[in-house]
């Protein structure tokens, strides 16, 4: 019950978000809001299916390839939205640090393969690898900005976050299975709920006009 409840929470405040990033999207004719919009959008059609099932067979899927599918594609527009805040000199920028992210990625992978699907999970630590790859570079480079510029550490320190999140998400998920309060996945998933908020404020401050 606790599971239905908590994602139902989680998709109402996609919604919220999703429906407040449209609205700056046709306001400011910004391609990046439009992309934000799409990411919400994208994450609460795999919630969608996700609350669905859980609601009609009283537990959660094992291996869920249709809410993980609308799940990679939310972090493929998160890498999009990377792409067009990336500030000037910052492409030809490669920070050695910034290749923790992508190490990271592979080692959970590979412990992950314990329990989910090898091919999903190689796929999912490819894309949170670029991921975390271009939010540590792009975190790096923005605060070597002495101007506005730096303000888009902001939203790259929200996408970090996002990822650290997520993957705790999935080392829980493994680990507890209780649903209750006790289960620290259910936390770490109101957590997440809170970070969808963070990317709104996080891409204003950005320099991105």
């Amino acid at each position: 019950m606790i599971e239905l409840i908590d994602n139902a929470i989680q998709l109402t405040v996609l919604i919220g978000c999703c429906t407040y990033s449209a609205v700056q999207a046709i306001r400011r004719n910004s391609h990046v809001w439009f992309l934000l919009t799409c990411f919400y959008g994208a994450y609460a059609l795999g919630l969608v299916y996700w609350l669905l099932f859980i609601a009609f067979h009283s537990t959660y899927p094992s291996i869920s390839p249709i809410s993980d599918l609308s799940w990679m594609a939310s972090v493929l527009f998160l890498i999009v939205m990377q792409n067009t805040l990336r500030l000037p000199g910052e492409s030809t920028y490669r920070p050695l640090a910034a290749w923790a992210a992508p190490a990271f990625s592979t080692v959970i992978c590979f412990f992950l393969f314990q329990w989910g699907d090898c091919f999903l999970n190689i796929l999912w630590a490819v894309l949170m690898g670029a991921c975390g790859y271009q939010a540590l570079r792009g975190l790096l480079w923005a605060t070597r900005q002495n101007n506005g510029l730096r303000n888009c550490q902001y939203f790259h320190m929200s996408a970090l976050i996002f990822l650290l999140a997520e993957y705790s998400l999935w080392v829980t998920s493994g680990f507890w299975k209780a649903e209750n309060l006790s289960n620290p996945y259910y936390w770490f998933d109101f957590l997440m709920t809170a970070l969808f908020f963070n990317f709104l404020p996080s891409l204003k401050k950005a320099a991105i006009e």
